[in-house]
């Protein structure tokens, strides 16, 4: 079983950044992402889009579980498949 955690800011990113990500975010389900945040960069399997979080399932190399974290929209950057050769 894997730990949850939530990432909280007052920072935001403009509104049509955050409109792209909640349209661009559903079709990504399922697939291994980049996610662009104000403070961090995150690669992981992207689990479920909600209204204002996404979930992402990422691997911890410390403690070798799999965490999942729970995103607000409102402070991603920009959101891509990972690219695979």
């Amino acid at each position: 079983m894997s730990k949850e955690f939530h990432l909280t800011t007052a920072r935001r990113v403009p509104l049509n950044t955050q409109k792209r990500i909640k349209n661009i975010s559903p079709g990504l389900i399922g697939r291994v992402v980049v996610v662009r945040t104000l403070f961090n960069t995150f690669t992981g399997c992207l689990l479920s889009v909600g209204r204002n979080t996404i979930r992402l399932r990422i691997f911890s190399g410390i403690d070798r579980l799999f965490i999942t974290i729970r995103i607000p929209i409102g402070i991603i950057i920009d959101i891509f498949r990972f690219p695979c050769p």
